[in-house]
């Protein structure tokens, strides 16, 4: 038995126990630095709770620590909680926490360093996310890098900062910051979060050093302490947060983390001090993290990753240095932006000049709106449009690393213009179909080199949606495939990989969708109360306004093609 047994796994798992930790250290000038350590991004898993809980007292005790630093090791500060334990609070159920909330532990590290006699400062070193940005909170003061950020992601999980984070941000920011804050989960930089009181201070060189001569210079000043500011206790009773709450729900309509969150920071900036305060987000926190559509978001948040490792998939991908597509329609011009906004330089063919024009029009006037709404610099505008190359030769592909088509959907013209392009590009260029259902092993089976081909399906308007679907065929080579994936990773997409199927992911699950949409008009529903039963639901937008926007023919045409006309 012991002949066979191999302790290699055992091993691996001691390791990374072992590097699940907090270390302590002392400086020549009396600051005791404590670092979390749990790569990648130093997550606060419960060994990374109990080390620091059992090594943070050392420094506390140690006459010779005059202040305490806390810091991330390597890039970042800490990327908030461990996710996978969420899965473990759940299967304990909600009777384990009738005395505790799942976040206890956590709660009692940032209140250890909260109640620390001698000074403490986190020296946010890279980005504090979540139960980091907690506990940065913790600390009496915050000194932040200059490439730092701040940011409360949980509610992208259904869920709400839930170790103290409702209760101590408003007491340091301005009521609408916070509040923006937690209920989008977008980061602030760090000189945002300076302006708006969250760090103290920026370095402008090395940022434990700044921040442990900033502990040495200032008393303990615990945020559990502080007062509520008056003017956020104004907004609050003059209706800002019913406001933002209203906001909220018509981003992310049936969400119910929003309101969950609202009700935290009314606690905050009520009459209520700040361990009533803490109750209430205990109570809020436990009631999301039990609910279903947290569970659902902590799924598709796994999923994603999941979805991003492609098993057998393990070539170096190929260069994405200029890429071609072929048709400027609305899809074709929604791809092209995606690669401009990247940097990366496209061209834009179409068979005619007023196809071509339109496409180009269409593409300025998404842009020209970003920039008038001040999303976009006037350079920035002006760059982009500089990258998109309107073309009507084939020729100007001779340099392109990946050539997209985005012809309409007929097979005998997806097979054309794959001999067009062929014959125009170098034999190391991927040739891809933004096909949405047509056979693509058909469609590469023209080419002397099918190997070069995959399926990329963008969704409508290319330059919105997040999800890709990359289809491999029989004959797909690993680097086309690996290329294909770099390069909706390039394109900040969600990409999945499909098999060369009817309707590949996507469309085989809205199908039935659609199909019943179609069922109700039939039987006397108007399309409006069709799409608006399905907005109401949930849906960003109805199935027969969706059919609209990507275009009857379509669907006329893949029935026809498959002889259901």
């Amino acid at each position: 038995f012991l002949s066979k047994f191999n302790p290699a796994p055992l091993c691996r798992v001691c390791i990374r126990l072992v590097a699940m930790s907090a270390s302590i250290s002392v400086r020549p000038d009396g600051v005791g630095v404590i670092t979390l350590d749990n790569a990648p991004v130093n997550s606060l898993s419960q060994a990374l709770v109990a080390s620091f809980k059992e090594e943070f007292p050392k420094l506390v005790n140690d006459s010779a620590v005059k202040a305490i630093v806390v810091t991330g090791k390597g890039p970042l500060f800490c990327g908030g909680a461990e996710i996978t334990e969420f899965g473990m609070i759940a299967a304990k159920g909600k009777d384990a926490f009738k005395d505790s909330a799942p976040t206890q532990s956590l709660s009692d590290m940032i209140d250890m360093i909260d109640a620390c006699p001698k000074t403490t400062v986190a020296a946010i070193n890279g980005q504090a996310l979540g139960g980091g940005a907690e506990v940065s909170l913790g600390c009496h003061y915050r000194v932040a890098s200059p490439q730092a950020a701040i940011a409360f992601p949980e509610v992208s999980l259904g869920l709400l900062p839930g170790a103290q984070g409702t209760q101590r941000l408003p007491r340091v920011a301005p009521l609408m910051t916070a509040m923006q804050m937690i209920l989008q989960g977008k980061p602030l930089p760090a000189n945002a979060a300076m302006k708006n009181g969250i760090v103290d201070a920026v370095a402008k060189e090395d940022v434990i050093n700044e921040a442990a001569a900033f502990a040495l210079s200032k008393r303990p000043n615990p945020i559990s302490k502080r007062p509520m500011h008056h003017m956020n206790r104004i907004y609050a009773a003059s209706g800002a947060l019913e406001q933002g709450l209203l906001m909220a729900m018509k981003q992310a309509p049936g969400m119910i983390a929003p309101e969950a969150i609202i009700n935290c920071l009314k606690a905050a900036c009520s009459k209520m001090s700040f361990r009533e305060g803490l109750q209430v987000e205990a109570t809020e926190f436990t009631r999301l993290v039990f609910s279903l559509q947290s569970a659902a978001l902590r799924h598709l948040f796994f999923a994603e990753r999941m979805a991003s490792k492609v098993p057998g998939v393990n070539a170096k991908p190929g260069p994405l240095r200029k890429i071609g597509i072929l048709g400027a329609g609305l899809m074709g011009g929604g791809i092209a932006m995606c690669f401009a906004q990247k940097g990366v330089p496209v061209v834009l063919k179409d068979a005619k000049q007023e196809w071509l024009d339109a496409g180009m029009k269409k593409i300025q006037s998404l842009w020209a709106g970003q920039a008038k709404r001040g999303r976009l610099t006037e350079e920035k505008f002006k760059k982009l449009m500089g990258l998109v190359k309107p073309s009507l030769k084939y020729e100007d592909f001779a340099d392109c690393d990946m050539i997209i088509e985005a012809v309409p959907e007929i097979m005998d013209l997806k097979k054309e213009v794959f001999l067009a392009i062929e014959k125009h590009t170098r034999p190391d260029a991927l040739i891809c179909t933004n096909t949405s259902g047509l056979n693509i092993d058909d469609i590469a089976a023209v080419l002397k080199d099918p190997s070069r081909v995959m399926g990329c399906h963008f969704f409508s308007p290319a330059n919105v949606m997040q999800l890709l679907e990359n289809v491999r065929t029989g004959s797909s080579s690993e680097q086309t495939l690996a290329t294909g994936m770099a390069m909706g990773k390039l394109l900040s997409k969600k990409t999945v990989m499909a098999g060369n199927c009817d309707g590949f992911v996507g469309n085989r699950m809205a199908a039935p969708y659609a199909a019943e949409a179609k069922m109700l008009w039939e039987e006397g529903a108007s399309p409006e109360q069709i799409d608006a039963a399905a907005q109401k639901f949930g849906m960003a937008m109805g199935p027969l306004a969706l059919g609209d926007l990507v275009g009857q023919e379509l669907f006329w045409k893949q029935r026809k093609a498959a002889g259901d006309m």
